[in-house]
């Protein structure tokens, strides 16, 4: 029971009818176990979705309603619907209509809920469920106010102003005479000419047409126009006439809709129709539109008319129609279905007509019964009925391949299909003309509706052409086996020196996984397409690993990479593919025991003829030591340089305070001189104390600066960027001037002895911006381009003439010119009186 979908699906829809009527923690319960329902229905729905498909929808519909998603709801009613249709689940249709009907009704939207009832009493009826559609009659009486106030009539109209409710004296003779013309054809084409000729006759119409459904398409298939003053009408049957613009649409559509009949006294006064533009185009006067049901089925239609009278379908003759309506569906119903079976019984003789194998048929006691064209050609005869069921083999001289014996009678296929055995052989012959014919054949049994077999079907071809190439292939085998015989040799011969060749590679590839190991060389194959990565033991161990403890894979080796390094060296890897160029990068990987290793890794990609990578070979080598040995060899040039500088930094610690020192003992002696001379100069004498004073304390401020110059150098344990940054804030504590540094572009290493001048042509500029320009801000940048990179220091201060920087040796400018001439830099210096000034060194990258 649980894997029963249609349980499933009217246990939800149960479920979910009675969701607002229970309480909320039940409400809970309901819509799990419809959940539950639906991911199995879901299943059958994927598996099968012309069975369960439009089920689901109808569930998630109800769902949707409950949980008020009403536009989701109406979705799901529309797909339901469409998926019952196409499948012709009718009885589904039918309650897919009812609840969309019911869910417009509650949105108070009546119309919409009117329409689609509607639908589904029409689906009720037509699947035979009269009391179901009488129940939605009574339960929506404003749907089908017609169906409460039905008199005892014969003929169900709409829209005319015929009364039926009399009893009406019917012409027997015409009835029995139509009837008798009706049912005594069974052919459609002849059927329809009489059908109309019958029903025109007895309906008093000028025009009459027959509409039958064509591929879901209702198509006029007979047209009967009797002309003025003729007795027999003009019938044309089987024409397939579009009805657009023949017919009225809107009643025919109303007809297909309700199957309700349409008599129009006067359709071009009364009625719902008056406005359509066939009756308003052609003025039609009395209309009859009548459905042909088969237990509620429409089968057709049928339209007739009179443009010249008014109430022309009286009662009498309305009724008379309908009594030989029912009997017209039934004789149509019988006539296609007559027309199909001889259509489909044509194209299966002309199946097996054309197709190219011979095909024999015994009926279920054995006799011949039918025999295709191409079968008689290979037999010599066709369908023999004096051919004694023991006896097929001898009558068509069916022989054992190769003997002279006929076949067994009770061996050949088509015999044991009698017996409901499907069989096949190739060892048999057809003699014919003087000419044994080599066949394969096939016995199949057909079983009829009570499982016992009532037709016996042999198929057979002609395998001359087949015996011919199995002996060429026998008379090639031998050949083949001789030649094979012969290059076996010359293979041994090959072989061996294959071996040859395989030895001195494995010899050769021995000795280079030697060298590797003994070189300390890893090596890595990185198939791109596959994702996968191998490395050999050499790599496990480079990346601080044991061997076969660790599986290769991007993530291991991703693991073991210095968090600092693993974008550059994916960056490097993407760049060397995208421009087919060889990778190379140093990285350091972290050991297990927490030391630090320096690897340098090179690969080559290999690219498919789209020039896509699949691959990349590469090998790793550690070059710890040699990077220890760089780093030594640049911390002792650092060293070099700092005491060069300090050196330089002495020597201008010197020059500048015997400077200002030497202005002291002048102005000492001066005072000296004066006091000797005149005592009366004390005010004089004061000025000149105050001088002294200055100098005095200028001298100590450029010692406590070149103090600071002697300290240790910033760049001694960082980058160039943090150090300008570092002394940046340094300088910030000491002045009121606001300072700004900025750095642009990805930071790169220079020379150290670069890097230490740019810093201290950057500490100059600051220091004498801060002392002599009265800026109120300085801005330090640090450009790093491509190929160079830019050191600016500017501010917004007094500013100097450019052609007075020749005596301005004393602002620092001089010793800033030289540094920059020792590493190769280009300074600029650009300044204006009241403008500020700015300096710019520019190096070259290599």
């Amino acid at each position: 029971m649980d894997n029963d979908p249609m349980l499933h699906f009217y246990d939800s829809l149960a479920r979910l009818a009675v969701h607002p009527l229970v309480r909320r923690s039940e409400q809970k319960h309901l819509l799990l176990k419809v959940t539950s329902n639906q991911e199995k229905m879901q299943i059958w729905a994927h598996q099968a979705p012309m069975n369960h498909l439009h089920k689901f929808y109808l569930v998630e519909a109800e769902k949707a309603r409950v949980l008020g998603q009403l536009f989701e709801a109406e979705e799901f009613y529309e797909q339901a619907i469409r998926g019952a249709r196409e499948n012709e689940y009718i009885q589904e249709e039918a309650l897919a209509y009812e609840l969309a009907a019911k869910h417009y009704l509650a949105r108070g939207r009546e119309k919409i809920a009117q329409l689609y009832m509607k639908e589904a009493h029409y689906c009720y009826e037509r699947w035979g469920a009269t009391a179901k559609a009488k129940d939605l009659e009574t339960c929506y009486p404003q749907f089908f106010p017609q169906s409460l106030n039905v008199a005892p009539v014969t003929v169900p109209t709409t829209a005319g102003t015929t009364s039926n409710t009399s009893q009406v004296a019917i012409d027997l003779a015409a009835v029995m005479k139509a009837s008798q013309a009706i049912s005594s054809e069974i052919e459609l084409e002849r059927l329809l000419h009489s059908l109309m000729q019958s029903l025109i006759e007895n309906a008093g119409a000028q025009t009459g047409c027959l509409l039958l459904e064509d591929s879901g398409e209702w198509k006029i298939e007979a047209t009967c126009e009797l002309s003025e003053g003729a007795q027999v009408c003009a019938t044309r049957v089987l024409q397939s006439i579009p009805m657009t613009n023949c017919l009225p649409e809107s009643i025919i559509q109303y007809v297909i809709r309700t199957h309700e009949s349409v008599i129009l006294n006067d359709a071009t006064r009364e009625g719902h129709f008056i406005n359509d533009p066939y009756i308003q185009r052609h003025q039609t006067q009395s209309v009859l539109c009548l459905p042909l049901l088969n237990q509620t089925k429409l089968v057709g239609m049928l339209y007739l008319e009179n443009q010249l009278a008014t109430g022309v379908f009286s009662p009498e003759r309305s009724q008379l129609l309908s009594l030989l309506s029912a009997q017209a569906a039934i004789a149509i119903e019988n006539a296609k279905l007559y027309s199909e079976q001889r259509t489909s019984k044509s194209q299966l003789a002309q199946f097996l007509e054309a197709i190219p194998v011979g095909v024999a048929v015994l009926d279920a006691t054995g006799r011949p019964y039918y025999v295709n064209q191409r079968g008689i050609q290979l037999m010599g005869k066709g369908v023999d009925p004096s051919a004694p069921p023991d006896q097929i083999a001898e009558v068509y001289q069916l022989y054992v391949s190769g003997t002279n014996q006929i076949y067994p009678n009770e061996n050949l296929p088509i015999v044991r299909a009698l017996s409901g055995e499907y069989t096949r052989i190739d060892d048999m012959e057809i003699l014919h003309q003087h000419r044994r014919i080599p066949v394969e054949g096939w016995g199949t049994p057909v079983f009829d509706e009570q499982g016992n077999v009532a037709y016996a079907i042999a198929t057979f071809q002609d395998i001359t052409e087949r015996k011919k190439a199995e002996q060429l292939l026998a008379d090639y085998n031998r050949t083949l086996e001789q030649q094979v015989a012969e290059r076996t040799v010359l293979l041994s011969q090959e072989i061996e020196e294959r071996q040859r060749i395989e030895t001195a590679l494995r010899q050769s590839e021995e000795q280079r996984r030697l060298t590797m190991d003994f070189s300390y060389i890893g090596s890595w194959n990185w198939k791109i397409t596959e994702n996968t990565v191998d490395w050999d033991d050499n790599h496990v161990r480079l990346l601080g690993l044991v061997p076969n403890e660790v599986e290769s894979s991007y993530q291991a080796w991703r693991d073991r990479v210095h968090p600092e390094d693993i974008d550059r060296v994916e960056q490097a890897i993407e760049t060397a593919l995208e421009t087919h160029t060889d990778f190379e990068a140093e990285y350091r990987v972290i050991y297990p025991d927490g030391s630090i290793h320096w690897l340098v890794a090179r690969g080559r990609g290999i690219y498919d003829t789209t020039g896509q990578p699949v691959q990349m070979l590469g090998v790793i080598l550690d070059i710890s030591e040699r990077r220890e040995a760089a780093l030594r060899e640049r911390k002792r040039a650092e060293e070099a340089s700092v005491l060069e500088e300090r050196n330089r930094m002495a020597r201008e610690i010197h020059d500048t305070l015997a400077q200002a020192f030497t202005g002291i003992l002048l102005h000492v002696g001066s005072v000296t001189q004066m006091l000797a001379d005149d005592s009366g100069s004390a005010q004089i004498y004061l000025e000149r104390l105050e001088k002294i004073d200055e100098l005095a304390r200028t001298g100590l401020a450029e010692a406590r600066r070149s103090v600071v110059a002697l300290r240790p150098q910033l760049l001694e344990a960082s980058t160039l960027q943090s150090a300008l940054q570092r002394l940046v804030i340094q300088m910030q504590s000491t002045t009121k001037t606001t300072l700004i540094y900025e750095s642009k572009g990805v930071v790169y290493s220079l020379p150290t002895e670069v890097e230490n001048h740019l810093l201290r042509i950057g500490q100059e500029a600051l220091t004498n911006a801060i002392k002599y320009a009265n800026a109120s801000k300085i801005l330090v940048e640090l450009v790093y381009d491509d190929a160079q990179c830019f050191l600016r220091v500017q501010d917004d201060g007094q500013g100097f003439g450019v052609g007075s920087i020749s005596s301005l040796g004393g602002f620092g400018l001089l010793g800033m010119s030289e540094r920059a001439e020792r590493i190769g830099a280009h300074l600029s210096i650009q300044s204006q009186p009241g403008q500020g000034t700015e300096i710019v060194v520019i190096v070259n990258r290599e």
